[in-house]
Protein backbone atom coordinates (compact mmCIF):
# COMPACT_ATOMS: atom_id res chain seq x y z
CA UNK A 1 0.00 0.00 0.00
CA UNK A 2 1.32 3.42 -0.97
CA UNK A 3 1.60 6.24 1.51
CA UNK A 4 0.14 9.62 0.63
CA UNK A 5 3.59 10.95 -0.27
CA UNK A 6 4.32 7.97 -2.52
CA UNK A 7 0.95 8.38 -4.21
CA UNK A 8 1.63 12.07 -4.83
CA UNK A 9 5.02 11.15 -6.33
CA UNK A 10 3.31 8.71 -8.69
CA UNK A 11 0.82 11.41 -9.70
CA UNK A 12 3.64 13.90 -10.24
CA UNK A 13 5.52 11.34 -12.34
CA UNK A 14 2.48 10.92 -14.58
CA UNK A 15 2.10 14.70 -14.94
CA UNK A 16 5.79 15.16 -15.71
CA UNK A 17 5.69 12.31 -18.21
CA UNK A 18 2.76 13.92 -20.02
CA UNK A 19 4.56 17.30 -20.08
CA UNK A 20 7.81 15.79 -21.37
CA UNK A 21 5.91 13.84 -24.05
CA UNK A 22 4.21 17.05 -25.15
CA UNK A 23 7.57 18.86 -25.28
CA UNK A 24 9.13 16.04 -27.33
CA UNK A 25 6.23 16.11 -29.79
CA UNK A 26 6.52 19.90 -30.12
CA UNK A 27 10.28 19.55 -30.68
CA UNK A 28 9.62 16.98 -33.43
CA UNK A 29 7.04 19.24 -35.06
CA UNK A 30 9.47 22.18 -35.04
CA UNK A 31 12.04 19.95 -36.79
CA UNK A 32 9.40 18.92 -39.36
CA UNK A 33 9.53 15.28 -38.27
CA UNK A 34 6.51 13.29 -39.31
CA UNK A 35 5.19 11.24 -36.37
CA UNK A 36 5.26 7.49 -36.81
CA UNK A 37 4.57 4.53 -34.57
CA UNK A 38 8.29 4.06 -33.83
CA UNK A 39 8.93 7.77 -33.14
CA UNK A 40 5.87 7.97 -30.89
CA UNK A 41 7.07 4.92 -28.94
CA UNK A 42 10.58 6.40 -28.72
CA UNK A 43 9.14 9.69 -27.41
CA UNK A 44 7.06 7.79 -24.82
CA UNK A 45 10.17 5.97 -23.59
CA UNK A 46 12.15 9.23 -23.46
CA UNK A 47 9.34 11.01 -21.61
CA UNK A 48 9.19 8.10 -19.15
CA UNK A 49 12.95 8.39 -18.51
CA UNK A 50 12.92 12.18 -18.25
CA UNK A 51 9.98 12.10 -15.82
CA UNK A 52 11.68 9.48 -13.64
CA UNK A 53 14.92 11.49 -13.57
CA UNK A 54 13.07 14.71 -12.81
CA UNK A 55 11.08 13.09 -9.98
CA UNK A 56 14.28 11.65 -8.50
CA UNK A 57 15.94 15.07 -8.62
CA UNK A 58 12.90 16.73 -7.03
CA UNK A 59 12.85 14.15 -4.25
CA UNK A 60 16.57 14.64 -3.59
CA UNK A 61 16.24 18.44 -3.78
CA UNK A 62 13.36 18.54 -1.29
CA UNK A 63 14.63 15.87 1.10
CA UNK A 64 16.40 18.42 3.30
CA UNK A 65 14.28 21.54 2.86
CA UNK A 66 10.99 22.78 4.11
CA UNK A 67 8.18 24.31 2.12
CA UNK A 68 9.53 27.87 2.38
CA UNK A 69 13.02 26.85 1.25
CA UNK A 70 11.53 24.93 -1.65
CA UNK A 71 9.40 27.91 -2.72
CA UNK A 72 12.35 30.29 -2.51
CA UNK A 73 14.49 27.96 -4.63
CA UNK A 74 11.72 27.29 -7.12
CA UNK A 75 11.03 31.00 -7.68
CA UNK A 76 14.76 31.65 -7.99
CA UNK A 77 15.08 28.89 -10.62
CA UNK A 78 12.17 30.21 -12.66
CA UNK A 79 13.48 33.80 -12.43
CA UNK A 80 16.95 32.63 -13.45
CA UNK A 81 15.65 30.73 -16.48
CA UNK A 82 13.38 33.50 -17.76
CA UNK A 83 15.49 36.55 -16.87
CA UNK A 84 16.26 37.33 -20.53
CA UNK A 85 12.57 37.30 -21.42
CA UNK A 86 10.99 39.03 -18.43
CA UNK A 87 12.15 42.24 -16.73
CA UNK A 88 10.59 41.26 -13.38
CA UNK A 89 12.65 38.07 -13.39
CA UNK A 90 15.77 40.02 -14.25
CA UNK A 91 15.18 42.46 -11.39
CA UNK A 92 14.55 39.60 -8.96
CA UNK A 93 17.86 37.94 -9.93
CA UNK A 94 19.75 41.21 -9.65
CA UNK A 95 18.34 41.91 -6.20
CA UNK A 96 19.11 38.36 -5.06
CA UNK A 97 22.71 38.71 -6.24
CA UNK A 98 22.97 42.08 -4.52
CA UNK A 99 21.69 40.53 -1.27
CA UNK A 100 24.27 37.74 -1.54
CA UNK A 101 27.05 40.28 -2.24
CA UNK A 102 25.99 42.33 0.81
CA UNK A 103 26.05 39.20 2.98
CA UNK A 104 29.67 38.49 1.97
Amino acid sequence: MNTNREQRCIQLFNRFKAQFLRALQLDDAEKDYYPSQSSNEFNRLLADRYAADFCMLMIRLTSHMGVDDFNNNWFYFSDFIYQDEDLDCQHAIESKQKEEDDDD
